[in-house]
């Protein structure tokens, strides 16, 4: 066996052992698992509320795009200071289900799916709870900003046949109220759907606050730990509320270079009447480099703990009837 196919499988072990993160991470409060029947479904329950597709998404590795399709080589970058055009909207009032919501956002609102796990897709409807028409997955690459993205995808969450910006969603103006949820009406590249107001708000991706040293503080200088989900744990636990509840998931695949690794999670759910919650960038410093593993050693499960805490930045996620500010800050 040669040095190289060595290093090969330690690094692979390491692969595998950073994905087992995943599903304690997103275990938190999960929703119920939906099934292909409610994708296909054609007499929706109205007083249900929808909830992100929990059906095994199509056949993929884990923490890579399950995209078969070829997304749009365009990205409609929004910018969250200032309102789009107003998208078209579909359906008439009277012959949607619900009433007209009290709060909603505002016709132009930039809007960016939150919540969603990194390997799930929030579905969007013809009227409020009906038949699914797309789904949009939300694709973050922390290490390179800009190739970040959400993806338009068929109801099935299989061809994507747009791409557009991170918080490129735009609201028609229209929001409708059932007995159990809120859903607003929402443009996404060529569509025009409704979506479950649980899984949108305005964001800045390029407004982060650096809240490491009030982390540190938080968690009494613990900053270091023998695994990375215990790490992990720590830091959401500083952020997370009990009342209400904060619903945690995982929103990007935890990504190694070098000595570093880094997850982005996404807390929803605080106590304030403007923030919603906040998308968690977490970067920790691994005990090895990957880039310089023991080949000759021949072990092939290299454990590249303990991890010390390098640093985590918070982007505000803004309730959508009060908005964002040009800076990133929730009105």
């Amino acid at each position: 066996m040669t040095n190289r196919l060595v290093a090969a499988m330690a690094f692979a072990a390491l692969v595998i052992s950073v994905l087992s993160l995943f599903v304690a991470l997103s275990a938190t409060e999960v929703e119920p698992a939906r099934t292909t029947g409610d994708v296909a479904s054609a007499t929706p329950v109205a007083e249900a509320d929808d909830e992100p597709a929990m059906s095994s998404p199509p056949a993929t590795t884990a923490g890579t795009s399950a995209d078969t399709g070829t997304p749009s080589a365009t990205v409609v970058t929004a910018a969250s200071g200032a309102p789009a055009e107003p998208a078209a909207t579909t359906t008439p009032d009277d012959a949607l289900p619900g009433t007209p919501a009290t709060f909603g956002p505002a016709a132009g609102m930039h809007l960016g799916v939150i919540g969603v796990a990194y390997d799930d897709w929030l579905n969007v409807r013809d009227v409020p709870n009906g038949e699914v028409v797309a789904t949009l997955t939300l694709q973050l690459s922390p290490q390179s900003p800009a190739e970040s993205a959400l993806l338009v995808r068929d109801a099935d969450a299989e061809a994507a046949f747009a791409r557009i910006g991170v918080a490129g969603v735009t609201a028609t103006g229209r929001t409708r109220d059932l007995a159990t949820s809120t859903w607003h009406e929402i443009q996404a590249g060529p569509i025009v759907g409704w979506a479950s107001s649980n899984y949108l708000a305005p964001l800045s991706p390029d407004a982060a606050l650096d809240i490491s040293a009030q982390v540190t503080a938080d968690i009494d200088g613990a900053t270091t730990a023998d695994t990375f989900t215990e790490l992990v744990d720590r830091v959401v636990a500083t952020v997370a509320s009990d009342e209400p509840a904060s619903r945690v998931r995982t929103t990007s695949a935890p990504d190694a270079s070098g000595e570093l690794l880094e997850v982005v999670v996404d807390v929803i759910g605080q106590p304030d009447d403007s923030v919603r919650g906040y998308r968690l960038l977490i970067v920790a410093e691994m005990a090895a480099d990957t880039g310089s593993l023991d080949a000759d050693s021949g072990d092939s499960t290299t454990d590249l703990g303990p991890y010390t805490l390098r640093s985590v930045l918070a982007t505000p996620l803004c309730y959508s009837h009060r908005g964002i500010s040009t800076d990133g800050a929730c009105n």
